[in-house]
């Protein structure tokens, strides 16, 4: 969607940028107003848990239950003026079947016409104490009900304690999240702690092999520590458009340059972009075919893996060239 818009360059999940916590009508305008490329907002249901409490989704933060935006003006503000994408994100089941039922309201009546992802912790994970996370049997059949259209981002609760050892996803949770959303028909992107995502390695690297309709968000809490190697680590160990990368500036901006210069010289970051995507066309096109003629899975993992030893052995080539015309200009 961003990449038909021109507002991203190539098929680079770096290059989307977003902004936090848009939970208040000046939040938004000023969201609006920036050259981000995606809106999250948090929704709860206004007087929650009070004698007010009316059902109402609004934009706020638990433990805020009250907004000077509900999320109907917010959604009516944020669709009729941008082509900014949208990431709504539920702490509570209860406000999430009211929002749905809004979103496929303003679908029906041709207002939305992008992504919109819905986001909700929906397991237990690393270091959590306590079971605070939204009941994944009912997230995700509310979302299939009503409105299957969206991007699942499921995710797991966590806790980072400074001063104390913490730990990282297990392979457990990781498989436990796959055998919940590994049925689902969209897209899923499964948003995880960037502090603690280098140490799960191994297992992130699992789940996205699961599915080609996989991504990751890596996204930062204020209080994380977070090293500009541990992302170069995670990008060079990922394709370039499976990861999104939520960081908090200015580590993200040193990400990115640093991103650029290790993997390639000048010019080499676009082109790389290129030919991913190149390739990773010609894959979704084979696969398809193959598919529709009743004979996938064996055929895909081999049509995979085709189409990435193509996809490097012309970015070979290219170097190679590359190389003979700077030598030759010297």
């Amino acid at each position: 969607y961003l990449l038909s818009l021109g507002q991203i360059s190539c098929r680079d999940a770096l290059e989307v940028t977003w902004y936090h916590a848009a939970n208040s009508k000046k939040a938004v305008t000023a969201a609006l107003n920036s050259n981000i490329t995606v809106l999250e907002a948090d929704v709860n249901v206004e007087g929650l848990g009070t004698a007010d409490e009316t059902g109402a989704p609004i934009v706020a933060h638990p433990p805020a239950i009250y907004s000077d935006d509900t999320l109907e003006q917010w959604l009516d503000c944020v669709l009729g003026s941008s082509q900014k994408g949208i990431k709504l994100d539920f702490k509570n089941i209860k406000a999430v079947g009211p929002s749905l039922d809004l979103l496929r309201q303003l679908t029906e009546e041709g207002k939305v016409r992008r992504p919109i992802w819905i986001n909700a912790d929906i397991l237990k994970g690393p270091d959590m104490p306590i079971s605070a996370e939204v009941s994944a049997t009912q997230f995700l059949a509310l979302v299939q009900e009503k409105y299957p259209k969206a991007t699942l981002s499921p995710g797991w609760t966590t806790l980072y304690v400074p001063m104390f050892p913490n730990r990282t996803y297990t392979r457990a949770v990781v498989e436990k999240m796959h055998e919940l959303v590994g049925v689902v028909l969209q897209r899923v992107t499964f948003p995880v702690r960037s502090s603690t995502v280098r140490a799960a390695q191994a297992h992130s690297s699992w789940l996205l092999s699961q599915s080609e309709r996989y991504s990751l968000t890596l996204w930062q809490a204020a209080s994380d520590p977070m090293s500009v190697e541990d992302l170069l680590y995670v990008r060079d160990n990922t394709a370039v458009h499976q990861v999104y990368y939520d960081i908090f500036e200015p580590l993200l901006s040193q990400f990115k340059q640093l991103a650029c210069k290790e993997r390639n010289w000048e010019g080499w970051c676009g082109l790389d972009s290129a030919w991913s995507s190149t390739w990773w066309a010609l894959e979704q096109s084979w696969v398809e075919g193959i598919s529709e003629g009743g004979r996938p899975g064996w055929d895909r993992r081999r049509l995979h893996f085709v189409c990435q030893a193509l996809g490097w052995y012309a970015k070979l080539q290219t170097s190679i060239l590359f190389l003979f015309i700077y030598f030759f200009e010297m």
